[in-house]
């Protein structure tokens, strides 16, 4: 079902009277006259009831007009000797369109675009197909020369990114449960696949209710979760595993495998419950589209511990005795298990056990070499090394060019320009289709053009209103090939096209886009004064400076004048022929705009009715300069006698912020040159500080998409600081410690410093989406942190000091958390090293929490250590002070403390 359908690119009905002011002054109307006449004869109203013998009657006084042939016979005058003078007999009138500029062409030919939306909790996909559908039907019944097409499909892209992301999710399970397979057990594979298609379709049941759909970044939920969910698992399943290897049978090693690492899975998996939660908060545009991400994640996070802690110990409790080493393809599993589990065991015997032990002697080195490593990672972003970028280009299969001329130019200049656009992006087309194969599909599909869209200057998608449209706005949109099967991107043809771009003489604005989709303009400068003048000689200015800087493009200033006008002040002395200043306004609108005298219904819609002069009467200066007015003694006096006329123009829009004008100029960036950050902290730093001196009354700031970036910086801060509270406070009730979380958590940092060497490694530039990778990444490096935590602490319980329950822990957990680090790096591998165009938006978050999770093994065998060691170190020193004191104090001190 199609619930929302909008109409761009055509005009509105309208029926038109139009009469001559000479044949006015002929019969002695005025137009208003005339107007009220027509607008008396054409009536239907009720006239109550009446009550009969045979019970009530209703009145009803019938004459509403509803054709142009019912306008026509209105009798306007009646003579005392019976003739009649109709309508039709003084005025012309016409059921046509609306006077407009509007003019829209697809693939050369005039068009409409019906544009279909999804509403509510409606499919992208069966929208699209219900459209599909109709246009194939309705076609066969168009008559000839008239075509339809449905282009500008987005849930083709849709379509693209969610079959993506699925093979990508099938990919990365695919790999851990290999994975599984060779490091632990088949069985145990099997149990944790079933496990998380059972956490996946609870979250599906669960999350619908809430209107959460399939879409890309629900979807991509889910495959960030595959990572994660299979940790608890993996560490509830390997200590069951263990268990069974030191001889327990399966119902003894599953009660007491789960029981003994069941407290630190249930905090382990509430930490990044925690960790997730700020991105629930986020506020703004940016907030309401992804809040889907973090509802996914956790949705699955809490199902698949019910799961890990009541259903998986079940499944491995039984006796796998069905599973034969005589089956040759199972054999060889196994044996290539025990060869990977020896592997495993002398590397931890060996290498691991050596490095731990270092770090446990010698934790001023290792500490200072992690420090070390983060200040690095830091400054290199600081410093520009690591390139930063707010948001990612998302690029769609259309690229959209939008023209501005100056106010007040022609339609026809405007379509001379369009229609010179349109040839440059048809020689792209040529030149990139000499560098393709010969079956790859064009690299142009459809061109859609527009001139006199009000406001953006029209579009698909857009409802243009013909009356605010403007004959100095086109827009140009270029439908490229599928993004699944195209070899080139929308930014390729983006550039191609500039490069046969003319010099377009004569224009005010022009700036072409690939983005699919943005929050915000990439560079936008605020200026606010009360001083118009100030304000205009300051925003110049900002354009200059912003020209200078290579890779940046499309500056544009809001600084719009408008159209020109013309505008009418009524004279003093006219108040002496009785003409009030709306009788002036009435009669000179309803000439030259028209007077509406009823509407009518026409298929669902309303269609008006204006009384006007005819065109040639109102498309010159020269007419308005002419136009008489009527007085109420019926008397036409030249409009001069009664206003002044004066040229003048005003904005289309003006933006007031505590009384003062607001100016935006705005531009954007081509990322490979320099990216939209280093431009905005140049700008802040640098070009702004010295416009303000140069300009003292005008106040700048930076907006768009830096403002936007700090707001969400700030409510994302805001919610990780309250998360961090949180995770203290859960690591707290296992550890029963306030000390050990600090340890635990000082390790944060330092998986974020694998996530920035992963951006480093892949090329990708750190943005908002490598954040959420960071703030997963942070719960599942606060998980592994606590289950190492728990063990040395049950081994220290049993007697041993704190360095050999560290140097049992690494030997005991590190298979574990090896696995926990390789399962959650696999599942999302596909997304990282994914080269199309489709994830590329997704790709930073992958890596982020990919790379951060493959370092964080080597941090928590080598760094935590250290900071136990450390911790451990500044407690005793914190009792020997103490008990320094306490002995070296006098007894009369000694007593009131101890009674204190």
């Amino acid at each position: 079902a199609i619930s929302d359908v909008q109409i761009s690119g055509a005009r509105d009905y309208e029926l038109s009277i139009e009469v001559s002011s000479d044949v006015l002054d002929a019969y002695g109307f005025s137009l208003s006259q005339l107007a009220t006449i027509v607008r008396r004869e054409s009536l239907e109203l009720s006239g109550g009831e009446i009550e009969t013998r045979d019970g009530r009657v209703l009145l009803r006084t019938q004459g509403r007009n509803e054709t142009s042939e019912d306008f026509r016979d209105i009798v306007v005058l009646a003579e005392a000797d019976g003739t009649e003078v109709l309508l039709s007999d003084i005025a012309t009138v016409t059921d046509g369109f609306a006077d407009s500029d509007l003019a829209a062409t697809f693939n050369g030919q005039r068009a409409v675009v019906v544009t279909a939306y999804r509403v509510g909790e409606e499919s992208v996909l069966d929208v699209a197909e219900a459209v599909h559908t109709y246009v194939a039907s309705f076609s066969a019944r168009l008559p000839e020369g008239v075509t339809a097409s449905v282009w500008q499909d987005q849930s083709v892209v849709l379509d693209g990114r969610l079959k993506l992301l699925i093979k990508n999710g099938i990919l990365g399970l695919t790999l851990v449960l290999i994975a599984l397979t060779l490091f632990l057990d088949l069985k145990l594979a099997a149990w944790t696949a079933i496990g998380i298609g059972i956490s996946f379709i609870g979250a599906f049941a669960l999350l619908a209710p809430l209107g959460v759909t399939m879409n890309t970044i629900s979807l991509f939920g889910f495959i960030l979760a595959l990572g994660i969910v299979v940790d608890d698992a993996i560490v509830m399943g390997e200590n069951i595993f263990a268990e069974r290897e030191k001889g327990r049978s399966p119902l003894e090693a599953a009660e007491v495998g789960a029981i003994r690492i069941a407290r630190p899975v249930i905090f382990a998996v509430l930490t990044t419950v925690v960790a997730f939660a700020p991105l629930l908060f986020i506020e703004g545009t940016l907030g309401r589209l992804l809040i889907d991400l973090p509802l996914v994640v956790i949705t699955v996070l809490l199902l698949s511990l019910v799961e890990a802690l009541f259903i998986l110990p079940m499944h491995l409790s039984h006796d796998d005795a069905s599973i034969r080493t005589s089956n040759r393809f199972l054999g060889r599993i196994n044996e290539t298990r025990a060869r990977i589990d020896l592997a495993l065991q002398k590397f931890i015997s060996g290498p691991l056990t050596r490095g731990v032990r270092f770090s446990i002697l010698n934790p001023g080195v290792i500490m200072s070499g992690a420090l070390a490593s983060i200040l690095i990672c830091f400054g290199l972003i600081g410093g520009g090394r690591l390139p930063f970028s707010f948001l990612p280009s998302i690029q769609g299969e259309t690229v959209v060019a939008n023209l501005q001329m100056p106010p007040g130019t022609s339609v026809e200049r405007t379509l001379e320009v369009i229609q010179e656009i349109e040839t440059s992006v048809l020689r792209a087309g040529d030149r990139m289709a000499m560098d393709l194969p010969s079956d790859h599909p064009s690299p142009i599909q459809n061109l859609y053009s527009v001139v006199g869209g009000g406001g953006g200057g029209g579009g698909p998608g857009q409802t243009d209103t013909p009356r605010s449209s403007s004959s100095s706005r086109a827009s140009l949109t270029v439908e490229l090939p599928n993004p699944e099967v195209s070899a080139f991107t929308p930014l390729d043809f983006e550039t191609a096209w500039r490069a046969e771009l003319p010099e377009l003489s004569g224009v005010r604005s022009f700036a072409i886009t690939s983005d699919f989709f943005r929050v915000a303009e990439a560079i936008q400068v605020q200026l606010a004064s009360g001083d118009e003048q100030a304000l205009k000689a300051a925003s110049a200015d900002v354009a200059r400076e912003l020209a200078q800087f290579s890779g940046v493009f499309d500056i544009l200033t809001d600084d719009d004048r408008g159209e020109q006008e013309f505008q009418i002040d009524l004279r003093p002395d006219a108040r002496t022929l009785s003409i009030t200043l709306e009788d002036l306004a009435n009669q000179v609108r309803g000439a030259f705009f028209g007077a509406e005298v009823q509407r009518l219904q026409r298929d669902g819609e309303e269609m008006p009715v204006y009384i006007r002069l005819p065109e040639s009467e109102r498309d010159a200066v020269a007419d308005l300069l002419v136009f008489r007015v009527s007085t109420p003694g019926g008397a036409r006096v030249p409009l001069d006698q009664v206003a002044t006329v004066s040229l003048g123009s005003t904005p289309t829009s003006i933006t007031r912020r505590e009384g003062e004008r607001i100016v935006s100029v705005t531009a954007d960036t081509d990322e490979s040159v320099v990216t939209t950050d280093e431009v905005n902290r140049q700008l802040e730093r640098v070009v702004l500080p010295m416009l303000s001196e140069r300009h003292p009354g005008v106040s700048f700031s930076l907006s768009g998409e830096r403002a936007e970036q700090d707001d969400t910086f700030a409510s994302l801060g805001r919610g990780f600081m309250l998360a961090l509270l949180g995770i203290f406070a859960l690591l707290a009730i296992p550890l029963n410690s306030y000390i050990q979380p600090l340890v635990i958590m000082s390790a944060i940092p330092f998986g974020i410093v694998g996530a920035l060497i992963g951006h480093a490694i892949i090329g990708v530039p750190v943005g908002l989406f490598s954040l959420f990778g960071i703030i997963g990444l942070t719960g599942v490096v606060v998980n592994d942190t606590l289950v190492f935590m728990d063990f040395v602490n049950a081994e220290k319980a049993r007697g041993l000091v704190l360095e050999d329950a560290l140097l049992n822990a690494a030997r005991q957990r590190f298979r574990p958390i090896f696995l926990t680090s390789l399962t959650t790096f696999l599942g999302i591998s596909p997304l990282i090293f994914e080269r199309s165009i489709q994830a590329q938006f997704l790709a930073p978050t992958a890596v982020s929490l990919g790379f951060g999770i493959l370092f964080a093994t080597l941090l928590i065998m080598v760094v935590v250590p250290a900071l136990a060691v450390t911790e451990d170190r500044i407690v005793r020193w914190f009792k020997r002070r103490r008990t320094m004191a306490v002995e070296s104090a006098p007894p009369s001190e000694v007593f009131s403390s101890a009674g204190t």
